[in-house]
């Protein structure tokens, strides 16, 4: 027999119907949601910023065009009290007065140094001891390794005491440059960003290599502060330690001066005066040309330097640092 089927009958009643169940579709590859891939930029960046190179900071645009000098400047408050110019001015002032005191008192600190000298002389290995100290003071901003070398020229004559100064300083000079170089590699990093100046001498530094290197050891700055600006940019030791041999005659010269005054007693020969004179003329005359040659190379590669940060900062930029504004004034590169 058929069933018989009733209609039913609408009593006004909505059935509720369950929610359509979410799926979280992912990419298999990178295992997450397809939505966070996104590619747009944060909303605080437009993407004309992204689109285009920022434009150079105020200080980079005033080292990429800096202002003629005004020679009327010179008689300004504002041209002695500025901040460069006191530093500068502090830096001159000791360099001459260390230069003063051991060109003029330079007998006086000899005859204070004998006596301990010939003692450490008498020692059976005697001439360690030199070399100790020079290691240690190859570290800035201690000071004095000429005076170890006058005493080493004093006490163990021309050669002898050539040979204990040249050890201590490449011995010195090696361990300094590898400190710096591993101690001090995040520190000069932040350094390069942040100091437009440090970043042209540090690039410099490692195009220029071996010449570089030699042009600044035989100027009037210290040996151990170039040590430590070579091992911060990134110098291989190789040509540093060629330069650093290449160099050792400026320390010949001062243990000169120290065998001289163990010949000479208490006057001073005409051909030592002589000797003085040519090496500070020759001293004078190489930093300044140094200095000059390192100035101009830091001009040439400045441009090169500024679109590099110039393109780092759009690089933050793309990754959602900020508006340039904001990047600029949270110190950007």
């Amino acid at each position: 027999m058929p069933h018989s089927y009733q209609p039913l009958k609408d009593d006004g009643q909505t059935i509720p119907m369950a929610p359509a169940p979410s799926y979280a579709y992912t990419d298999p590859h990178l295992q997450k949601p397809l939505e966070s891939r996104s590619s747009s930029p944060p909303p605080s960046v437009s993407f004309r910023e992204l689109s285009r190179t920022p434009s150079p900071t105020p200080s980079e645009n005033e080292a990429l065009h800096p202002e003629p000098f005004d020679p009327s400047s010179v008689f300004t408050k504002k041209f002695w009290f500025s901040k460069s110019m006191i530093v500068r001015v502090i830096i001159i002032t000791i360099s001459v007065g260390f230069a003063l005191m051991f060109t003029v008192f330079r007998k006086q600190i000899a005859n204070g140094l004998r006596p301990a000298a010939n003692s450490i002389h008498k020692l059976p290995a005697g001439f360690l001891i030199p070399i100790a100290i020079m290691v240690v003071l190859s570290f800035p901003p201690l000071f004095g390794q000429e005076i170890i070398a006058i005493m080493c020229g004093l006490v163990w004559g021309l050669w002898g005491g050539f040979a204990i100064v040249s050890a201590g300083t490449l011995l010195g000079e090696v361990i300094s440059f590898l400190v710096f170089r591993y101690a001090c590699a995040t520190r000069t990093a932040k350094l390069e960003q942040k100091n437009l100046t440090y970043a042209c001498l540090a690039k410099v530094v490692q195009h220029g290599g071996f010449k570089i290197v030699l042009v600044m050891r035989y100027s009037a700055i210290p040996s151990h502060f170039t040590t430590a600006i070579f091992a911060a940019c990134g110098v291989s030791m190789v040509p540093f330690v060629a330069a650093a041999v290449l160099s050792l005659p400026k320390q010949l010269v001062t243990v000169y001066l120290g065998f001289t005054l163990s010949t000479s007693a208490d006057t001073e020969s005409k051909a030592d005066k002589i000797v003085e004179n040519v090496v500070l003329v020759l001293t004078i005359l190489a930093t300044v040309f140094g200095m000059a040659y390192i100035k101009r190379q830091i001009k040439a590669v400045m441009p090169d330097v500024v679109y590099a940060r110039r393109k780092a900062r759009q690089a933050k930029l793309g990754a959602g640092y900020g508006s340039e504004e904001r990047l600029y004034s949270s110190g950007g590169v």
